[in-house]
């Protein structure tokens, strides 16, 4: 997630990335000015960072959004790619001073080519650049004789010395909601969608698929998930769970006599299992005989996907509506969602973002526009919904504990 101004904390965070570089070169800075407007400063030694293009990423501009379930549509980010003008000037002393803010810089930027989420914070603490999920790289970028002509004779001044960098992707996203549908409750007679199956023994350990409790969408905390496959025979196992926004995965052992050459089951605990989108994987030890001796062989299989669900814990039965005709639910969930995870209220088929007063598993949402009536509620962390339909009894139903009567 990030808002509009994501492109000037890019230029902040690399314009303090720089400075930092010239802290033993006395009285050197770092300013955006267009390269024309040097000579008119005051200061003698500056490294300038000018953004003299912004173009658009074509390949994420045409791939699908992360966290939208099948059937909900929305806006992609727009993703930019910019490109940066590093230009040393030097009022009074000689050349070799810009020559070393100019070697500085580069060397700064060549060290830090990924823009980590503790320098856009730090650099740039009014956006939330940050929070994106695909990270911001720094590149070198040529140029040629022509490109140095035409960029210099736009600026109409004199050529200095200078280098070129493209920074990507930036993604500024969009303000108009999300659409979310509730979710069909039957695909035709039997409830039965249509099926492909395809397989080629390959002699390997294979996941197929990780089966929820009661075939739901997603698993909470402290319910049993099913990881099908083939070949998964082993002296013992551990699921290896990994999320995009942890650094390590989280192993969970599978009990003794719950492992078949076909599944292995395992309880999801709560210790670091935050809802989202996971992926799940084996790790079987089996026994091996070589020249008489046996010996532990590990062996890792493929992750298949595992979405995690948020549980709503606390949720009003009624709340009252607004003369501006806004409606405020006050939600408390588990687990905590993770810096960085998209949060969302799904109320009348519409994505509302929390309000900036709640914190941690407490959060509120002001929906505009709630109409009186019953209103089925899901919340949505990490592109992931807590469960709507109750899968218990003979028929799905809709979990009467996830409605809210506007009054």
């Amino acid at each position: 997630m990030s808002d509009e101004n994501v492109i000037a904390a890019v230029t902040k965070t690399l314009s303090g990335l720089i400075l930092g570089a010239l802290a033993d070169i006395g009285g050197a800075g770092v300013d955006t000015k267009p390269p024309n407007e040097l000579a008119a400063g005051g200061a003698d030694k500056l490294v300038n960072l000018y953004l003299f293009q912004a173009d658009v990423d074509g390949d994420l501009r045409n791939a699908d959004r992360l966290d939208l379930a099948p059937g909900e549509t929305g806006d992609q980010p727009f993703p930019l790619v910019l490109h940066y003008l590093l230009t040393p000037f030097v009022r009074r002393d000689p050349d070799s001073v810009a020559h070393k803010m100019l070697a500085r810089a580069v060397r700064v930027l060549n060290d830090n080519p990924v823009l980590q989420r503790g320098e856009l914070s730090a650099f740039a603490p009014d956006s939330n650049a940050a929070e994106q999920l695909d990270r911001i790289r720094i590149t070198w970028q040529p140029l040629g004789e022509k490109d140095i002509y035409s960029l210099w004779s736009a600026f109409q001044t004199p050529y200095r010395m200078s280098v070129a960098y493209e920074v990507r992707a930036v993604l500024i996203d969009s303000h108009r909601v999300p659409k979310a549908p509730v979710p069909v409750l039957r695909r035709g007679r039997d409830d039965r969608g249509p099926a492909a199956l395809g397989a080629v023994p390959l002699g390997l350990p294979v996941l197929d698929a990780a089966v929820p409790p009661l075939n739901q969408p997603a698993a909470r905390l402290g319910e049993q998930v099913v990881l099908r496959g083939s070949g998964l025979a082993a002296d013992s196992a551990r699921v290896r769970l990994s999320h995009p926004l942890l650094a390590d995965p989280v192993l969970v052992p599978v009990p003794a006599g719950a492992l078949t050459p076909d599944e292995a089951r395992f309880t999801l605990g709560a210790a670091g299992i935050p809802a989202g989108l996971w992926s799940a994987g084996l790790e079987l030890t089996g026994t091996v005989v070589e020249d008489g001796t046996p010996r532990q062989v590990v062996t890792v299989t493929n992750e298949t996907a595992l979405p995690v669900a948020p549980t709503i814990t606390s949720l009003p039965a009624s709340v009252s509506r607004a003369a501006d005709g806004s409606a405020v639910v006050d939600v408390v969930y588990t687990p905590a969602a993770l810096s960085g995870q998209p949060v969302f209220l799904i109320f009348d088929g519409r994505a509302v973002a929390p309000d900036p007063l709640g914190a941690g598993t407490h959060l509120r949402f002001t929906v505009p526009d709630a109409t009186p009536g019953e209103h089925l509620i899901r919340l949505r962390v990490g592109g992931v919904d807590s469960l709507l339909i109750d899968r218990s009894g003979p028929r799905p139903v809709f979990d009467p504990t996830q409605a809210v009567t506007v009054i």
